[in-house]
């Protein structure tokens, strides 16, 4: 209560709010994030909150910071996204949209379809440069085609691991790491040769459009485009 009074989040900084009018629902639960949902059902005017507590080993698959930066500029700028009301050492607070994540059938649907895809051109709009600040240029960007360059530092952890007594050989056999990096590195050769090819244009891509990351408000009555009842949520943020 006291992180959210500190905060000024509206209608939660009145300092008659007794910690126990409060309900902690956890919704979910995996390696990168523990997510809960903050209300006060007895003052309405306490919008629920979305609690994000970071998973222990998390920290060396994302850079937090930069995650962060991206959700602000998204959200501050582009209206995509949640808005971040503030962080801690492990976890954050951001804004919660009262919506359902989409089914595989959802997004069978054309209209739906359709509405995905104008919010990925959306996306796709968002200026680089803006994310990365004012000294991003295409030519020096650190990034640059070094594709998903998490993958490339993961190769050495992972034979470490394949290395151990307890891996069994089946398993070995069954993931190939040698194959798989061996692919990846043809894959990479593929893009570089398509940057050439086609230019060194690049958007701000989401990178994991499946259902499970799209939600749809559930009410349609705010004034909204169409479209816009489709929320994209859980960004890799890469380009």
């Amino acid at each position: 209560m006291e992180i959210l009074r500190k905060l000024h989040i509206p209608g939660w900084s009145a300092k008659e709010r007794a910690p126990e009018s409060v309900v902690v629902h956890k919704v979910s639960g995996a390696l990168t994030n523990a997510v809960f949902f903050v209300s006060c059902p007895s003052v309405p005017s306490a919008r629920t909150l979305l609690l994000r507590i970071y998973g222990s080993s998390s920290g060396s698959l994302i850079s937090r910071p930069r995650e962060l930066h991206v959700l602000h500029v998204l959200s501050s700028r582009y209206k995509i996204g949640p808005r971040v009301y503030g962080t801690f050492e492990n976890g954050r607070v951001e804004e919660y949209f009262d919506s359902v994540t989409l089914t595989a059938a959802d997004i069978r649907q054309p209209e739906i379809s359709a509405w995905i895809g104008a919010r990925m051109a959306e996306l796709h709009s968002v200026d680089i440069g803006t994310v990365e600040g004012p000294n991003w240029r295409p030519d020096n960007d650190v990034h640059g085609w070094e594709i998903a360059a998490n993958v490339k530092s993961w190769f050495g952890p992972a034979k470490a691991v394949f290395d151990l007594p307890v891996v069994s050989d089946d398993v070995r056999k069954q993931i190939d790491l040698d194959r798989f990096k061996l692919e990846w590195t043809r894959y990479v050769d593929w893009m570089v040769n398509q940057k050439h090819t086609y230019g060194q244009r690049r958007v701000f891509c989401h990178n994991d459009a499946q259902y499970g990351n799209l939600l749809r408000l559930k009410d349609s009555s705010q004034g909204l485009d169409e479209h816009r009842q489709v929320r994209p949520c859980s960004f890799p943020l890469t380009y």
